[in-house]
C-alpha cells in the first residue's frame, strides 16, 4: 500500500471517529443520556427536577425557589407550596445541594424557557456564596443538563478550563461531562436501572418538587463551639457528625482570609470581577416581579472562624444597591438565630444546615413576606 493510500485511509478513519464523536456530543447535548444518568449524581439531581417538571406540566408553574443545601434544609417547601396553592398558584422547589450561582441561574433560565407562566423566583443563598465567582468543577454536573452550547463561555467563566483537568472540559462538552457516569453504568448496570426505576416512581407526579427535608438533631452536645475545641471533642454517637465536620475545617479556619478592604481592587482583583458578574446575573433574570433574594442564616462559628473577615459587609455591598434600585427584594436572615442565647445550637444539625426546628422558625417569618412580595396581586393562571 502506497504512502498516499495509507495517509488517505488514516485520514478517513480519523474523520469517521471525529464524526461519531460529534454525533455523540450532539446527542448528549440534547439530553439523550438523561434517561440513563445516575439519579443521585450532581447531573442526576438536575435531571430529576427537569423530569418532574415535565411530568407535572411546566405550564402549571408560577414561582420557583432555587438554592443550595441550605435552602433544601432551611425552608419548609411544603408550607410554601400550600400558601401558594391557597392563592391559586404553584410554587415549586428546584434547590439542589451544591447549587451555586451558575447552576441556579441556568435552572431559572431553563424554567423560563419551558414554563410559560413562570412569574418570579425566590433565590435562597447566603453570604458564603460571595467569595468566588465559581464553586468548583463539580457544579458543571448540575449545570450541564440545564445548558446549551451557547452557555459554554459563561460556564467557563465560573469554572475555568484547565487543559490537564478533564473535569473542567464539561463547560464545552456534555460527552466529557458524563464520561464517569457512563463508566459507572457499564460497571453496575443492574444497580443503575433499579435506582432509576425507584426515582422515576417517586418523581412521577411532581410531588418531589414540593417536599421538605427535615432532620431533628442539633449541635447542642458540643460544649464549646469553636472549630479547634469542637475538633478536639471526644466522639460520641450524639456528636460524631459535628466533630467530623469540625476536623475537616481546621485547616480552613487556620487560613482565614480578610476581605475588610474589599474595595481595594489591587489587593482583591477577583472581587471586583465577582461583583460585576453577580449584579449582572440578578439584573438579567427579567421577571415582572423582583426576585426575592434570601440570605439564609449562617452560624456565628462559620462567620467568625471560616468566612473571610468582612465577608458579610462584602456580600451586602453587592446586593443592597440592587435592592435600592428595585432590581431585587433583599431579605437578610444571616443573624436570625444569634439571639436569644441557645437559639442557634437548637436550630442547626451541623455547622451549615438548619434542622427541623430551625426550618420551621425561619419559614414562619418568611411566609408572610413571600405572600406579600410574590403572591399578592399576582394574576391567577387560567386552568
Amino acid at each position: 500500500m502506497s504512502a498516499k493510500v495509507t495517509l488517505r485511509f488514516v485520514l478517513l478513519r480519523i474523520a469517521g471517529i471525529a464524526f461519531i464523536l460529534l454525533l455523540l456530543e450532539a446527542a448528549f447535548r440534547v439530553g439523550a443520556w438523561e434517561s440513563f444518568a445516575k439519579p443521585d449524581s450532581n447531573a442526576g439531581m438536575a435531571i430529576r427536577i427537569k423530569q418532574a417538571v415535565n411530568m407535572m406540566g411546566p405550564e402549571k408553574i408560577d414561582f420557583v425557589t432555587v438554592g443550595d443545601s441550605r435552602a433544601v434544609y432551611g425552608i419548609d417547601h411544603e408550607r410554601v407550596a400550600a400558601l401558594a396553592k391557597s392563592h391559586g398558584l404553584n410554587h415549586i422547589n428546584a434547590s439542589i445541594p451544591g447549587m451555586h450561582w451558575m447552576s441556579a441561574e441556568l435552572m431559572v433560565r431553563w424554567l423560563k424557557a419551558h414554563a410559560p407562566n413562570l412569574k418570579g423566583a425566590m433565590i435562597a443563598t447566603n453570604i458564603t456564596n460571595f467569595s468566588y465567582t465559581g464553586n468548583g468543577y463539580y457544579e458543571l454536573g448540575i449545570a450541564t443538563p440545564l445548558s446549551s452550547l451557547s452557555d459554554a463561555s459563561w460556564m467557563a467563566l465560573h469554572v475555568p478550563f484547565e487543559q490537564k483537568n478533564l473535569a473542567t472540559y464539561g463547560s464545552y462538552s456534555a460527552l466529557f461531562q458524563y464520561r464517569d457516569d457512563i463508566t459507572d453504568l457499564i460497571k453496575h448496570p443492574t444497580q443503575r436501572f433499579r435506582q432509576i426505576r425507584q426515582y422515576r416512581q417517586a418523581y412521577s407526579n411532581g410531588a418531589a418538587l414540593y417536599q421538605s427535608q427535615k432532620i431533628n438533631s442539633n449541635i447542642c452536645s458540643i460544649a464549646k463551639l469553636s472549630i479547634k475545641s469542637c475538633a478536639a471533642e471526644p466522639v460520641s454517637t450524639m456528636n460524631s457528625t459535628i466533630v467530623s465536620q469540625c476536623k475537616s475545617l481546621v485547616v480552613q479556619a487556620a487560613n482565614q482570609l480578610d476581605y475588610r478592604e474589599f474595595d481595594n481592587a489591587a489587593k482583591w482583583p477577583h472581587l471586583a470581577e465577582l461583583k460585576k458578574v453577580r449584579q449582572s446575573q440578578l439584573r438579567s433574570l427579567g421577571f415582572s416581579k423582583p426576585p426575592l433574594v434570601v440570605l439564609m442564616p449562617v452560624p456565628r462559628i462559620w462567620r467568625d472562624e471560616l468566612l473571610p473577615r468582612g465577608a458579610e459587609d462584602w456580600a451586602l455591598s453587592i446586593l443592597r444597591p440592587l435592592a435600592a434600585q428595585g432590581v431585587i427584594e433583599l431579605l437578610d436572615y444571616t443573624r436570625f438565630f444569634d439571639e436569644p442565647e441557645g437559639a442557634e445550637c437548637n436550630a442547626f444539625w451541623d455547622l451549615y444546615h438548619q434542622n427541623a426546628d430551625g426550618q420551621q422558625k425561619l419559614t414562619d417569618v418568611l411566609l408572610p413576606v413571600i405572600q406579600r412580595q410574590l403572591y399578592t396581586g399576582t394574576k391567577i393562571r387560567q386552568p
